[in-house]
């Protein structure tokens, strides 16, 4: 009877491991911050970064970006998952906004599961158009 419940456990962990290897694996991305930026409650340094992303299927919502000199974790504010709004499935990038003289990561957006995650920025102390506001893009390669 001990024999047999060791084999499950050890056939269930070996699964379980397997599996968040192999989500963990193609859930991966790269990026280059050329100038520090804010993220969540996260200051990152210029640099490079690994992003691990959520598993939507398993319910977790929180990015985990891993830098040299900057790491944690990072909660969107909302996700919507729109497939058909793409036209480079391939592509996924961060969009940062400038408020206040400080970047601040605003959305993230797959395109190859055509999620976009948005993130909480303070609004500006003064009044800033949007249209005035600047704006930068970062393309994520995958790992």
């Amino acid at each position: 009877m001990s024999r047999f419940i060791t084999n499950i456990f050890s056939f269930a962990l070996l699964a379980v491991m397997a599996g968040a290897a192999a989500a963990q694996a193609a859930q991966q991305a790269r990026f280059h911050l050329p100038f520090e930026a804010k993220w969540g409650g996260v200051t990152l340094p210029p640099g490079d970064y690994r992003l691990a992303l959520p598993q939507l299927s398993l319910g977790a919502n929180q990015f985990l970006v891993n830098g040299e000199e900057a790491r944690g974790f990072i909660a969107p504010m909302s996700t919507d998952v729109d497939s058909s709004r793409f036209a480079h499935p391939e592509h996924s990038y961060l969009r940062l906004v400038k408020v206040d003289g400080t970047f601040y990561v605003a959305k993230f957006e797959s395109g190859p599961s055509g999620t976009t995650f948005t993130f909480k920025v303070p609004k500006p102390s003064h009044q800033v158009e949007m249209a005035s506001q600047e704006v930068v893009n970062l393309s994520l390669s995958g790992d």
